[in-house]
Protein backbone atom coordinates (compact mmCIF):
# COMPACT_ATOMS: atom_id res chain seq x y z
CA UNK A 1 0.00 0.00 0.00
CA UNK A 2 2.80 2.31 0.60
CA UNK A 3 5.25 1.44 -1.72
CA UNK A 4 3.38 0.95 -5.23
CA UNK A 5 6.45 2.95 -6.75
CA UNK A 6 8.92 0.10 -6.12
CA UNK A 7 6.81 -2.19 -8.21
CA UNK A 8 6.96 -6.15 -7.54
CA UNK A 9 8.70 -8.93 -9.61
CA UNK A 10 6.55 -12.09 -10.89
CA UNK A 11 9.03 -14.47 -8.46
CA UNK A 12 7.80 -12.33 -5.40
CA UNK A 13 4.50 -12.20 -6.30
CA UNK A 14 4.08 -15.80 -6.69
CA UNK A 15 5.97 -16.82 -3.37
CA UNK A 16 3.62 -13.91 -1.48
CA UNK A 17 0.82 -16.22 -3.44
CA UNK A 18 2.26 -19.41 -2.35
CA UNK A 19 2.21 -18.15 1.56
CA UNK A 20 -1.46 -16.63 1.48
CA UNK A 21 -2.44 -20.32 -0.02
CA UNK A 22 -0.67 -22.59 2.88
CA UNK A 23 -1.63 -19.93 5.20
CA UNK A 24 -5.22 -20.69 3.72
CA UNK A 25 -4.82 -24.29 3.75
CA UNK A 26 -3.12 -24.41 6.94
CA UNK A 27 -5.16 -26.72 9.74
CA UNK A 28 -2.85 -25.83 12.44
CA UNK A 29 -4.04 -23.38 14.74
CA UNK A 30 -5.90 -22.91 17.81
CA UNK A 31 -9.52 -22.83 16.66
CA UNK A 32 -10.83 -21.45 19.76
CA UNK A 33 -9.05 -18.42 19.71
CA UNK A 34 -10.35 -17.65 16.09
CA UNK A 35 -13.69 -18.69 17.15
CA UNK A 36 -14.30 -15.90 20.14
CA UNK A 37 -12.50 -13.33 17.35
CA UNK A 38 -14.72 -13.86 14.60
CA UNK A 39 -17.92 -14.61 16.57
CA UNK A 40 -18.75 -17.72 15.87
CA UNK A 41 -19.02 -21.28 16.92
CA UNK A 42 -17.17 -23.82 17.03
CA UNK A 43 -18.97 -26.94 15.45
CA UNK A 44 -18.61 -27.79 11.78
CA UNK A 45 -15.25 -25.44 11.51
CA UNK A 46 -12.35 -27.03 9.92
CA UNK A 47 -8.84 -25.81 11.00
CA UNK A 48 -8.73 -24.41 7.33
CA UNK A 49 -11.80 -22.62 7.51
CA UNK A 50 -10.43 -20.89 10.74
CA UNK A 51 -6.97 -19.87 8.99
CA UNK A 52 -9.15 -18.29 6.26
CA UNK A 53 -10.82 -16.12 9.06
CA UNK A 54 -7.50 -15.65 10.67
CA UNK A 55 -5.84 -13.86 7.75
CA UNK A 56 -9.56 -12.20 6.83
CA UNK A 57 -9.11 -11.08 10.39
CA UNK A 58 -5.76 -9.54 10.17
CA UNK A 59 -6.28 -7.85 6.57
CA UNK A 60 -8.91 -6.11 8.35
CA UNK A 61 -6.92 -4.89 10.86
CA UNK A 62 -4.04 -4.29 8.03
CA UNK A 63 -6.69 -1.62 6.50
CA UNK A 64 -7.66 0.07 9.26
CA UNK A 65 -4.12 0.82 10.46
CA UNK A 66 -3.21 1.71 7.54
CA UNK A 67 -6.29 4.49 6.78
CA UNK A 68 -5.86 5.52 10.43
CA UNK A 69 -2.08 7.04 9.15
CA UNK A 70 -3.98 8.32 6.10
CA UNK A 71 -6.40 10.39 7.94
CA UNK A 72 -4.04 11.90 10.20
CA UNK A 73 -1.91 13.80 7.51
CA UNK A 74 -5.79 15.23 6.76
CA UNK A 75 -6.78 16.79 9.72
CA UNK A 76 -5.41 20.35 9.04
CA UNK A 77 -6.16 20.21 5.21
CA UNK A 78 -9.07 22.00 3.60
CA UNK A 79 -10.81 23.16 0.04
CA UNK A 80 -8.26 22.40 -3.08
CA UNK A 81 -5.41 21.28 -0.48
CA UNK A 82 -7.13 18.54 0.30
CA UNK A 83 -8.92 17.77 -2.65
CA UNK A 84 -5.40 16.85 -3.84
CA UNK A 85 -4.43 14.81 -0.97
CA UNK A 86 -7.36 13.10 -0.80
CA UNK A 87 -7.50 12.18 -4.96
CA UNK A 88 -3.80 10.89 -4.82
CA UNK A 89 -4.36 9.14 -1.32
CA UNK A 90 -7.40 7.17 -3.54
CA UNK A 91 -5.64 6.52 -6.16
CA UNK A 92 -3.02 4.66 -4.22
CA UNK A 93 -4.94 3.00 -2.01
CA UNK A 94 -7.42 1.88 -5.01
CA UNK A 95 -4.45 0.21 -6.80
CA UNK A 96 -2.88 -0.92 -3.89
CA UNK A 97 -6.00 -2.59 -3.05
CA UNK A 98 -6.75 -4.55 -6.56
CA UNK A 99 -2.89 -6.03 -5.69
CA UNK A 100 -3.62 -7.16 -2.34
CA UNK A 101 -6.95 -8.70 -4.05
CA UNK A 102 -4.83 -10.50 -6.59
CA UNK A 103 -3.04 -12.05 -3.63
CA UNK A 104 -5.65 -13.37 -1.82
CA UNK A 105 -7.79 -14.35 -4.86
CA UNK A 106 -7.58 -18.51 -2.84
CA UNK A 107 -9.03 -16.69 0.03
CA UNK A 108 -11.69 -14.94 -1.88
CA UNK A 109 -12.55 -18.31 -4.08
CA UNK A 110 -12.83 -20.43 -0.93
CA UNK A 111 -13.28 -19.17 2.15
CA UNK A 112 -15.07 -15.31 1.40
CA UNK A 113 -17.58 -17.31 -1.00
CA UNK A 114 -18.17 -19.98 1.93
CA UNK A 115 -19.22 -17.61 4.36
CA UNK A 116 -21.59 -15.60 2.41
CA UNK A 117 -23.15 -18.45 0.34
CA UNK A 118 -23.86 -19.52 4.77
CA UNK A 119 -25.07 -15.82 4.66
CA UNK A 120 -22.83 -14.17 6.88
CA UNK A 121 -23.32 -10.02 6.79
CA UNK A 122 -20.50 -7.91 6.26
CA UNK A 123 -17.87 -10.32 4.83
CA UNK A 124 -16.42 -8.97 1.58
CA UNK A 125 -13.92 -9.50 -1.18
CA UNK A 126 -11.31 -8.40 -0.32
CA UNK A 127 -10.92 -5.17 -2.34
CA UNK A 128 -14.35 -4.45 -1.27
CA UNK A 129 -13.24 -5.17 2.25
CA UNK A 130 -10.78 -2.16 1.67
CA UNK A 131 -13.12 -0.19 0.32
CA UNK A 132 -15.69 -0.31 2.85
CA UNK A 133 -12.90 0.77 5.39
CA UNK A 134 -11.85 3.61 3.30
CA UNK A 135 -15.14 4.45 4.19
CA UNK A 136 -15.74 3.81 7.21
CA UNK A 137 -12.50 5.70 8.47
CA UNK A 138 -11.09 7.71 6.39
CA UNK A 139 -14.34 9.08 4.03
CA UNK A 140 -16.46 9.14 6.94
CA UNK A 141 -14.00 11.26 9.17
CA UNK A 142 -13.21 13.95 6.70
CA UNK A 143 -16.64 14.40 5.10
CA UNK A 144 -18.50 14.89 8.99
CA UNK A 145 -18.13 18.53 8.33
CA UNK A 146 -18.88 17.98 4.64
CA UNK A 147 -15.07 19.59 3.90
CA UNK A 148 -14.52 17.32 0.30
CA UNK A 149 -18.10 18.50 -0.38
CA UNK A 150 -17.37 21.93 0.10
CA UNK A 151 -13.97 21.36 -1.99
CA UNK A 152 -15.66 20.26 -4.69
CA UNK A 153 -18.41 23.07 -5.09
CA UNK A 154 -15.52 25.98 -4.74
CA UNK A 155 -14.32 24.41 -7.28
CA UNK A 156 -16.90 23.73 -9.64
CA UNK A 157 -18.16 27.38 -8.84
CA UNK A 158 -14.51 28.18 -10.00
CA UNK A 159 -14.85 27.00 -13.11
CA UNK A 160 -18.32 28.52 -13.45
CA UNK A 161 -16.34 32.00 -12.88
CA UNK A 162 -14.46 31.93 -15.66
CA UNK A 163 -11.06 30.39 -13.96
CA UNK A 164 -9.38 27.45 -15.19
CA UNK A 165 -9.64 24.52 -12.56
CA UNK A 166 -8.10 20.92 -12.54
CA UNK A 167 -11.35 18.72 -13.54
CA UNK A 168 -9.25 15.63 -12.66
CA UNK A 169 -9.73 16.71 -9.03
CA UNK A 170 -13.24 16.68 -8.87
CA UNK A 171 -13.72 13.86 -11.49
CA UNK A 172 -11.51 11.45 -9.17
CA UNK A 173 -13.69 12.71 -5.63
CA UNK A 174 -16.91 12.20 -7.56
CA UNK A 175 -16.00 8.68 -9.49
CA UNK A 176 -14.86 7.88 -5.36
CA UNK A 177 -18.23 8.51 -3.87
CA UNK A 178 -19.80 6.19 -6.90
CA UNK A 179 -17.39 3.64 -5.95
CA UNK A 180 -18.01 3.99 -2.03
CA UNK A 181 -22.16 3.48 -3.03
CA UNK A 182 -22.03 -0.55 -1.62
CA UNK A 183 -24.46 -2.52 -1.85
CA UNK A 184 -24.36 -5.06 1.28
CA UNK A 185 -26.91 -7.11 -0.87
CA UNK A 186 -24.94 -7.66 -3.73
CA UNK A 187 -21.47 -5.69 -3.90
CA UNK A 188 -21.24 -6.01 -8.03
CA UNK A 189 -24.46 -3.49 -8.05
CA UNK A 190 -24.18 0.06 -8.32
CA UNK A 191 -25.38 1.77 -5.12
CA UNK A 192 -25.25 5.56 -5.56
CA UNK A 193 -26.81 6.33 -2.32
CA UNK A 194 -22.88 7.99 -1.51
CA UNK A 195 -22.83 9.96 -4.55
CA UNK A 196 -26.20 11.36 -4.24
CA UNK A 197 -26.25 12.55 -0.11
CA UNK A 198 -22.39 13.82 -0.42
CA UNK A 199 -22.49 15.37 -3.62
CA UNK A 200 -25.76 15.15 -5.64
CA UNK A 201 -28.05 17.21 -3.35
CA UNK A 202 -25.63 20.46 -2.31
CA UNK A 203 -24.34 20.44 -5.99
CA UNK A 204 -28.41 20.99 -7.34
CA UNK A 205 -28.70 23.22 -4.07
CA UNK A 206 -25.19 24.87 -5.00
CA UNK A 207 -26.47 25.38 -8.73
CA UNK A 208 -29.81 26.92 -8.25
CA UNK A 209 -28.52 29.74 -5.95
CA UNK A 210 -25.66 30.31 -8.19
CA UNK A 211 -27.79 30.84 -11.33
CA UNK A 212 -30.81 32.61 -9.87
CA UNK A 213 -28.51 35.74 -8.63
CA UNK A 214 -26.72 35.62 -12.00
CA UNK A 215 -29.90 35.24 -13.91
CA UNK A 216 -31.23 38.22 -12.04
CA UNK A 217 -28.33 40.45 -12.62
CA UNK A 218 -27.45 39.69 -16.05
CA UNK A 219 -31.27 40.28 -17.56
CA UNK A 220 -31.73 43.31 -15.30
CA UNK A 221 -28.17 45.13 -16.49
CA UNK A 222 -28.66 43.43 -20.32
CA UNK A 223 -31.35 43.14 -23.36
CA UNK A 224 -33.58 40.01 -23.21
CA UNK A 225 -31.74 38.90 -26.13
CA UNK A 226 -27.98 39.31 -24.38
CA UNK A 227 -29.75 37.21 -21.73
CA UNK A 228 -31.19 34.35 -23.98
CA UNK A 229 -27.78 33.97 -25.21
CA UNK A 230 -26.22 34.11 -21.86
CA UNK A 231 -28.76 31.16 -20.60
CA UNK A 232 -27.87 29.51 -24.13
CA UNK A 233 -24.19 28.92 -23.55
CA UNK A 234 -25.18 27.73 -19.89
CA UNK A 235 -26.89 25.31 -20.34
CA UNK A 236 -24.15 24.48 -22.99
CA UNK A 237 -21.39 24.22 -20.28
CA UNK A 238 -23.63 22.56 -18.01
CA UNK A 239 -24.47 19.66 -20.44
CA UNK A 240 -20.57 20.27 -21.30
CA UNK A 241 -20.10 19.41 -17.05
CA UNK A 242 -22.15 16.27 -17.03
CA UNK A 243 -19.83 14.79 -19.87
CA UNK A 244 -16.45 16.22 -18.38
CA UNK A 245 -16.57 14.88 -14.30
CA UNK A 246 -20.38 14.14 -13.52
CA UNK A 247 -22.33 10.98 -13.05
CA UNK A 248 -24.73 10.59 -15.67
CA UNK A 249 -27.73 9.90 -13.76
CA UNK A 250 -27.56 13.60 -12.83
CA UNK A 251 -27.74 15.04 -16.23
CA UNK A 252 -31.67 15.12 -15.80
CA UNK A 253 -31.88 16.82 -12.64
CA UNK A 254 -29.53 19.36 -13.62
CA UNK A 255 -30.90 20.45 -16.85
CA UNK A 256 -34.24 20.44 -15.67
CA UNK A 257 -32.82 22.74 -12.57
CA UNK A 258 -31.05 24.74 -14.84
CA UNK A 259 -34.23 25.14 -17.22
CA UNK A 260 -36.15 26.14 -14.37
CA UNK A 261 -34.08 29.00 -13.34
CA UNK A 262 -32.35 29.97 -16.17
CA UNK A 263 -35.47 30.09 -18.03
CA UNK A 264 -39.12 29.40 -16.73
CA UNK A 265 -38.30 32.14 -14.40
CA UNK A 266 -37.39 34.46 -16.91
CA UNK A 267 -39.91 33.27 -19.37
CA UNK A 268 -42.12 36.26 -19.47
CA UNK A 269 -39.98 38.79 -20.27
CA UNK A 270 -38.65 36.62 -23.09
CA UNK A 271 -42.55 35.46 -24.04
CA UNK A 272 -43.15 39.69 -23.87
CA UNK A 273 -39.77 40.53 -26.53
CA UNK A 274 -41.48 37.86 -28.82
CA UNK A 275 -43.21 40.46 -31.07
CA UNK A 276 -40.81 42.77 -31.39
CA UNK A 277 -38.44 40.42 -32.51
CA UNK A 278 -40.95 39.25 -35.45
CA UNK A 279 -41.72 42.93 -36.09
CA UNK A 280 -37.87 43.13 -36.61
CA UNK A 281 -37.56 39.93 -38.61
CA UNK A 282 -34.49 38.56 -35.99
CA UNK A 283 -34.67 34.96 -37.01
CA UNK A 284 -31.41 34.07 -35.22
CA UNK A 285 -32.82 35.56 -31.87
CA UNK A 286 -36.59 34.09 -32.20
CA UNK A 287 -34.66 30.38 -33.47
CA UNK A 288 -32.95 30.52 -29.43
CA UNK A 289 -35.72 31.56 -27.88
CA UNK A 290 -38.06 29.06 -29.00
CA UNK A 291 -35.09 26.50 -28.27
CA UNK A 292 -35.05 27.67 -24.94
CA UNK A 293 -38.87 28.22 -24.48
CA UNK A 294 -39.29 24.85 -25.83
CA UNK A 295 -37.36 23.25 -22.69
CA UNK A 296 -40.43 24.52 -20.21
CA UNK A 297 -44.20 23.30 -20.17
CA UNK A 298 -46.33 25.45 -21.85
CA UNK A 299 -43.48 27.70 -22.28
CA UNK A 300 -44.34 28.40 -26.44
CA UNK A 301 -48.37 28.82 -25.95
CA UNK A 302 -48.15 32.27 -25.78
CA UNK A 303 -45.45 32.21 -28.75
CA UNK A 304 -47.86 30.49 -30.66
CA UNK A 305 -50.87 32.41 -29.58
CA UNK A 306 -48.73 35.94 -30.95
CA UNK A 307 -47.76 34.33 -33.68
CA UNK A 308 -50.99 33.58 -35.15
CA UNK A 309 -52.53 37.14 -34.50
CA UNK A 310 -49.14 38.44 -36.37
CA UNK A 311 -49.70 36.26 -39.25
CA UNK A 312 -53.42 37.07 -39.55
CA UNK A 313 -52.47 41.31 -39.18
CA UNK A 314 -49.80 40.71 -41.93
CA UNK A 315 -52.23 39.13 -44.39
CA UNK A 316 -54.74 41.56 -43.99
CA UNK A 317 -52.54 44.48 -44.36
CA UNK A 318 -50.89 42.64 -47.69
CA UNK A 319 -54.70 42.52 -48.71
CA UNK A 320 -55.67 45.48 -47.98
CA UNK A 321 -52.94 47.08 -50.49
CA UNK A 322 -54.09 45.40 -53.51
CA UNK A 323 -57.80 45.50 -53.08
CA UNK A 324 -59.64 47.64 -55.54
CA UNK A 325 -63.25 47.93 -55.41
CA UNK A 326 -65.25 44.58 -54.95
CA UNK A 327 -65.14 43.69 -58.97
CA UNK A 328 -61.67 45.53 -59.62
CA UNK A 329 -59.72 43.65 -57.87
CA UNK A 330 -56.92 42.15 -59.67
CA UNK A 331 -56.78 38.11 -59.21
CA UNK A 332 -53.48 37.53 -59.56
CA UNK A 333 -52.40 40.69 -57.18
CA UNK A 334 -54.56 39.38 -54.91
CA UNK A 335 -53.58 35.78 -55.00
CA UNK A 336 -49.86 36.69 -54.93
CA UNK A 337 -50.56 39.09 -51.71
CA UNK A 338 -51.63 36.06 -50.22
CA UNK A 339 -49.15 33.68 -51.08
CA UNK A 340 -46.79 36.11 -49.98
CA UNK A 341 -47.49 36.31 -46.41
CA UNK A 342 -47.55 32.81 -46.37
CA UNK A 343 -44.44 32.02 -47.86
CA UNK A 344 -42.78 34.52 -45.85
CA UNK A 345 -44.08 32.84 -42.69
CA UNK A 346 -43.99 29.73 -43.78
CA UNK A 347 -40.49 29.98 -44.28
CA UNK A 348 -40.13 31.60 -40.55
CA UNK A 349 -41.47 28.49 -38.67
CA UNK A 350 -39.22 25.79 -41.00
CA UNK A 351 -35.94 27.62 -40.09
CA UNK A 352 -36.41 29.53 -36.32
CA UNK A 353 -39.20 27.31 -34.98
CA UNK A 354 -37.70 23.94 -36.47
CA UNK A 355 -41.07 23.36 -38.08
CA UNK A 356 -43.20 22.42 -34.79
CA UNK A 357 -46.20 21.40 -35.46
CA UNK A 358 -48.02 23.67 -32.90
CA UNK A 359 -46.42 26.84 -34.98
CA UNK A 360 -47.78 25.05 -38.52
CA UNK A 361 -51.46 25.25 -36.80
CA UNK A 362 -51.03 28.69 -35.90
CA UNK A 363 -50.19 29.69 -39.81
CA UNK A 364 -52.85 27.41 -41.16
CA UNK A 365 -55.41 29.30 -38.41
CA UNK A 366 -54.04 32.63 -39.22
CA UNK A 367 -53.86 32.18 -43.51
CA UNK A 368 -57.80 30.43 -43.46
CA UNK A 369 -58.81 33.69 -41.70
CA UNK A 370 -56.88 36.43 -44.25
CA UNK A 371 -57.70 33.85 -47.00
CA UNK A 372 -61.31 34.21 -46.53
CA UNK A 373 -62.44 37.41 -44.31
CA UNK A 374 -60.69 40.80 -45.68
CA UNK A 375 -60.98 43.67 -47.32
CA UNK A 376 -61.04 42.40 -51.31
CA UNK A 377 -63.56 39.63 -50.04
CA UNK A 378 -67.01 41.52 -48.72
CA UNK A 379 -68.38 37.84 -49.09
CA UNK A 380 -67.56 34.19 -48.64
CA UNK A 381 -67.65 33.58 -52.09
CA UNK A 382 -65.44 36.61 -53.00
CA UNK A 383 -62.03 34.63 -52.40
CA UNK A 384 -62.85 30.86 -54.01
CA UNK A 385 -63.40 32.98 -56.99
CA UNK A 386 -60.71 34.97 -57.21
CA UNK A 387 -58.29 32.48 -56.60
CA UNK A 388 -60.14 30.39 -59.91
CA UNK A 389 -59.47 33.73 -61.90
CA UNK A 390 -56.33 33.28 -61.11
CA UNK A 391 -56.04 29.79 -62.08
CA UNK A 392 -57.81 30.64 -65.28
CA UNK A 393 -55.26 33.11 -66.34
CA UNK A 394 -52.43 30.52 -65.21
CA UNK A 395 -53.70 28.40 -67.88
CA UNK A 396 -54.74 29.81 -70.68
CA UNK A 397 -52.65 30.44 -74.11
CA UNK A 398 -51.95 34.32 -73.03
CA UNK A 399 -50.23 33.48 -69.94
CA UNK A 400 -46.88 34.71 -69.77
CA UNK A 401 -45.44 32.12 -67.50
CA UNK A 402 -44.40 29.91 -70.29
CA UNK A 403 -42.05 27.53 -69.01
CA UNK A 404 -43.40 24.11 -68.14
CA UNK A 405 -41.53 24.35 -64.63
CA UNK A 406 -42.56 27.93 -63.74
CA UNK A 407 -46.14 26.70 -64.67
CA UNK A 408 -46.24 23.70 -62.57
CA UNK A 409 -45.07 25.93 -59.56
CA UNK A 410 -47.49 28.50 -59.91
CA UNK A 411 -50.11 25.94 -59.76
CA UNK A 412 -48.58 24.43 -56.62
CA UNK A 413 -48.84 28.02 -55.71
CA UNK A 414 -52.59 28.07 -56.26
CA UNK A 415 -52.68 24.97 -54.54
CA UNK A 416 -51.25 26.20 -51.36
CA UNK A 417 -53.98 28.99 -50.86
CA UNK A 418 -57.00 26.57 -52.11
CA UNK A 419 -56.01 24.80 -48.96
CA UNK A 420 -57.51 27.97 -46.86
CA UNK A 421 -60.72 28.33 -49.36
CA UNK A 422 -63.47 27.09 -46.67
CA UNK A 423 -65.96 27.32 -49.36
CA UNK A 424 -64.21 25.33 -52.16
CA UNK A 425 -67.55 24.33 -53.79
CA UNK A 426 -67.76 27.86 -54.98
CA UNK A 427 -64.20 27.51 -56.00
CA UNK A 428 -65.36 24.46 -58.16
CA UNK A 429 -68.82 26.07 -59.75
CA UNK A 430 -66.05 29.10 -61.08
CA UNK A 431 -63.46 26.75 -62.24
CA UNK A 432 -65.72 24.53 -64.28
CA UNK A 433 -67.27 27.15 -65.93
CA UNK A 434 -63.60 28.16 -66.79
CA UNK A 435 -62.02 25.34 -67.90
CA UNK A 436 -65.50 24.80 -69.94
CA UNK A 437 -64.29 28.05 -72.08
CA UNK A 438 -61.27 27.24 -72.34
CA UNK A 439 -61.88 24.06 -73.57
CA UNK A 440 -63.98 24.97 -76.13
CA UNK A 441 -62.32 28.04 -77.37
CA UNK A 442 -59.01 26.20 -76.96
CA UNK A 443 -57.31 28.49 -75.44
CA UNK A 444 -55.91 26.44 -72.97
CA UNK A 445 -52.00 26.48 -72.20
CA UNK A 446 -51.42 22.77 -72.75
CA UNK A 447 -53.33 19.73 -71.89
CA UNK A 448 -50.67 18.69 -69.82
CA UNK A 449 -51.13 21.57 -67.13
CA UNK A 450 -55.46 21.20 -67.30
CA UNK A 451 -54.66 17.31 -66.50
CA UNK A 452 -52.16 18.48 -63.70
CA UNK A 453 -54.47 20.99 -62.06
CA UNK A 454 -57.43 18.62 -62.00
CA UNK A 455 -54.90 15.71 -60.54
CA UNK A 456 -53.66 18.28 -57.84
CA UNK A 457 -57.63 19.12 -56.65
CA UNK A 458 -58.37 15.50 -56.51
CA UNK A 459 -55.92 14.97 -54.91
CA UNK A 460 -56.75 17.64 -51.87
CA UNK A 461 -60.35 16.79 -52.60
CA UNK A 462 -61.29 13.84 -53.89
CA UNK A 463 -62.81 11.58 -56.86
CA UNK A 464 -65.93 12.85 -55.99
CA UNK A 465 -65.17 16.60 -56.71
CA UNK A 466 -62.90 16.49 -59.45
CA UNK A 467 -65.23 13.89 -61.26
CA UNK A 468 -67.35 16.51 -63.17
CA UNK A 469 -63.75 18.55 -64.17
CA UNK A 470 -62.54 15.00 -65.76
CA UNK A 471 -65.30 14.40 -67.70
CA UNK A 472 -65.52 17.94 -69.68
CA UNK A 473 -62.06 17.36 -69.87
CA UNK A 474 -62.40 13.61 -71.39
CA UNK A 475 -65.46 14.79 -73.60
CA UNK A 476 -63.53 17.22 -75.38
CA UNK A 477 -60.49 14.58 -76.35
CA UNK A 478 -62.67 12.73 -77.21
CA UNK A 479 -64.23 15.19 -79.15
CA UNK A 480 -61.00 15.93 -80.70
CA UNK A 481 -60.66 12.74 -81.92
CA UNK A 482 -63.61 12.59 -83.94
CA UNK A 483 -62.86 15.58 -85.45
CA UNK A 484 -59.77 14.54 -86.56
CA UNK A 485 -61.35 11.15 -87.36
CA UNK A 486 -63.71 12.63 -89.32
CA UNK A 487 -61.60 15.36 -91.58
CA UNK A 488 -59.25 12.04 -92.03
CA UNK A 489 -62.05 10.44 -93.49
CA UNK A 490 -63.48 13.22 -95.19
CA UNK A 491 -59.98 14.10 -97.04
CA UNK A 492 -60.01 10.61 -97.92
CA UNK A 493 -63.23 10.60 -99.62
CA UNK A 494 -62.00 13.46 -101.46
CA UNK A 495 -59.48 12.12 -103.36
CA UNK A 496 -61.06 8.87 -103.95
CA UNK A 497 -63.91 10.95 -105.89
CA UNK A 498 -61.03 12.69 -107.66
CA UNK A 499 -59.60 9.51 -108.87
CA UNK A 500 -62.87 8.40 -110.28
CA UNK A 501 -63.70 11.36 -112.25
CA UNK A 502 -64.13 10.42 -116.33
CA UNK A 503 -61.18 11.92 -118.25
CA UNK A 504 -61.91 15.17 -120.37
CA UNK A 505 -61.68 14.34 -124.23
CA UNK A 506 -59.99 16.40 -126.49
CA UNK A 507 -63.02 17.98 -128.15
CA UNK A 508 -64.66 19.45 -125.05
CA UNK A 509 -61.09 20.38 -123.90
CA UNK A 510 -61.42 22.34 -127.14
CA UNK A 511 -65.15 23.29 -126.33
CA UNK A 512 -64.00 24.40 -123.09
CA UNK A 513 -61.43 26.58 -124.57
Amino acid sequence: MTRLSDGMSYTEYMNLYTVSYNYCTSSRMNTAGINETMGIGGSGRSGANLMGADLYKHLHTYFVKHLETVRAAAEDLSDEPLLNYYTKEWDRYTTGASYVNRLFTYLNRHWVKREKDEGRKNIYVVYILALVQWKDHFYRHIQNKHKLTSAVLKLIEKQRNGETIESDLVKKVIDSFVALGLDEADTNRQNLEVYREAFEKPFLAATEVFYKAESEQYIGDNSVTEYMKKAETRLAEEENRIDMYLHASTRKSLVAKCEEVLVKNHSPLMQEEFQRLLDQEQEADLQRMYLLLSRIPNGLDPLRERFELHVKKAGLESVEKTAGAEESTDPKAYVDSLLSVHKKNAALVDKAFRGDSGFVASLDKACREFVNRNKACPSASRSPELLAKYADGLLRKSNKTSEEADLEQALADTMRVFKYIEDKDVFQKFYSRMLARRLINESSASDDAEASMITKLKDACGYEYTSKLQRMFQDIALCKDLNDQFKDKSQDSELADKSSAPRPSCTQLRIQR
